[in-house]
């Protein structure tokens, strides 16, 4: 079975609208509880979100229509990560199949609360390596439950094996992440 993977992390508030996700694929899935369960404790191998940051892995069947139900849960409680730069600075894990072309590539905007050190002009490399080592390992290089796949719905539900992956060394935005306004300050023109 193909199955997505929403892991979603608390930030701010425990309000559902501020849960940061991630979105990855996984093919020859026939256990969803056992990919929530080892999906689980990676994430809790990561330092930055150890056994203190709140988050819920759901596994969805990746070919089911909405409305779709998760096959299995596993969560983690916690106090939500404080947020202190803005929510939509993230960097992007990029990995694709044996071509680098449209439909075999795919991505995963890590955000910037997910790691360490504070945002600079551009990411340092200890974050560049975090997110290519620490999250791309727990994400895509040691699954066992199930084998880590580029999805495209426009071509269908064929699978593409994850061969590569790279970080570069600008900061990603990701608009959907952002705060809602509080506060407005207006002028006239004269």
């Amino acid at each position: 079975m193909v199955c997505r993977a929403q892991l979603s992390f608390q930030c701010d508030t425990a309000f559902p609208r501020d849960a940061m996700t991630l979105n990855p694929h996984y093919g020859g899935v026939d256990n969803p509880q056992a990919l929530a369960d080892q999906l689980k404790t990676k994430l809790i191998a990561i330092p930055k979100i150890s056994t203190t940051c709140p988050f819920t892995v759901k596994i969805y069947d990746a070919a089911k229509q909405p409305p779709s139900y998760p096959l299995a849960t596993a969560t983690q409680g916690g106090s939500p990560l404080i947020s202190s730069a803005p929510r939509e600075i993230a960097l992007c894990l990029s990995y694709y199949g044996s071509r680098n072309i449209p439909r075999e590539r795919g991505r995963l905007f890590i955000p910037l609360s997910l790691m360490t050190g504070a945002p600079g002009k551009f990411p340092t490399t200890t974050q560049m390596d975090e997110v290519l080592v620490t999250w791309g390992n727990a994400l895509v290089k040691q699954i066992t439950t199930g084998t880590p796949i580029i999805l495209s719905r426009v071509a269908g539900l064929g699978e593409v094996l994850i061969e590569h992956m790279w970080v570069d060394d600008e900061w990603d935005t990701v608009r959907s992440r952002g705060l809602k306004a509080s506060n407005r300050r207006t002028a006239t023109v004269p």
